[in-house]
């Protein structure tokens, strides 16, 4: 019994060895695979580690002793480089865009106009606040307040219903130094309004001028009276005449005067003093208070000069 006993140890004792050499075997062989796959993932880190963040320069690696990188840094730019940094995109210039150009059309000649069937922009309508648009070919489009052009003619008519002021309404042509003008008015209607015709040293007809008018009433016989524009006094007077094919009147000026002329040779003003080199000739009339309605033409306007 004492020899089995011992025999039992012995078979122990072979059993434990051999477990602890498998066990070691074992050990060595989990920490070979360890460095193994930890030199393959440090491998890969560094492979791939690259690709997905590369460094802005080459200044970004920093190698160790052995090859293998031990820092990356990341890239923050200096002063410098923000300052030269552009904040926006500069605008491409546009390419230079065409601008029309227009040449204005010359005014058509006073004396020529009506000819031509326009009423030339050289007029000025009166008031100045009368809306005047030129229609490009050294014409105002009409109608100009309530005047046309047609045939050779001047033609106007208007009317107010109801209560009113009096009001002026006309137009205004500027004058050459010296000559005459002279036109035929045909009258249809000139219900409590007067006609005006003058010479005046500006577009305006509270200016220093010459004044005539044929007063409102009987269209068929009527006279032409000389009046003080400013106050409206009646100054000297034609004897009533027949219209006839129209009444005719001309204007004589000079540097220093102007006269007016009932024709033919009916009457004759005396020369008013209107020492300007530009005169304004006026035809219009002057609607007086409350309704009115005033209708005809101006034809066989002739301008001459010296």
């Amino acid at each position: 019994m004492e020899g089995g006993k011992i025999m039992k140890n012995q078979s122990s004792g072979m059993k434990k060895s051999e477990q602890d050499d498998v066990q070691k075997n074992k050990v060595a062989i989990a920490v070979a695979w360890i460095g193994f796959f930890a030199t393959i993932l440090a491998a890969l880190i560094s492979v791939f580690g690259n690709k997905i963040s590369p460094p802005s320069s080459v200044n970004d690696l920093v190698s160790s002793p052995t090859g293998t990188v031990s820092t990356i840094r990341s890239f923050v730019p200096s002063n410098t480089a923000l300052a030269n940094t552009p904040t926006s995109i500069p605008p491409v210039p546009e390419a230079d865009t065409p601008v029309p150009t227009f040449t204005r059309v010359p005014s058509i000649a006073i004396g020529e106009d009506w000819m031509k069937g326009c009423i030339s922009s050289l007029w000025k309508a009166y008031p100045s606040n009368v809306l005047t648009v030129e229609r490009g070919d050294g014409c105002w489009r009409e109608p100009v307040s309530a005047f046309s052009a047609e045939n050779g003619d001047l033609d106007f008519l208007d009317e107010r219903s109801g209560s009113g002021t009096a009001e002026l309404i006309g137009l205004f042509a500027p004058l050459p130094e010296s000559g005459t003008v002279t036109f035929t008015v045909r009258l249809r209607h000139l219900d409590n309004v007067d006609l005006w015709m003058g010479v005046f040293s500006e577009p305006d007809v509270t200016s220093r001028g010459l004044l005539m008018a044929i007063l409102n009433g009987d269209v068929k016989k009527r006279s032409f009276v000389q009046k003080e524009p400013l106050t409206y006094e009646t100054i000297q007077g034609t004897v009533v005449l027949n219209q006839g094919n129209g009444y005719s009147i001309s204007f004589a000026f000079d540097t220093l005067s102007v006269r007016s002329i009932i024709n033919p040779a009916v009457f004759v003003t005396n020369p008013f003093p209107l020492q300007v080199q530009q005169k304004w000739l006026f035809l219009g009339y002057k609607g007086l208070r409350g309704a009115y309605r005033v209708e005809g033409t101006f034809l066989n306007f002739e301008l001459k000069t010296p």
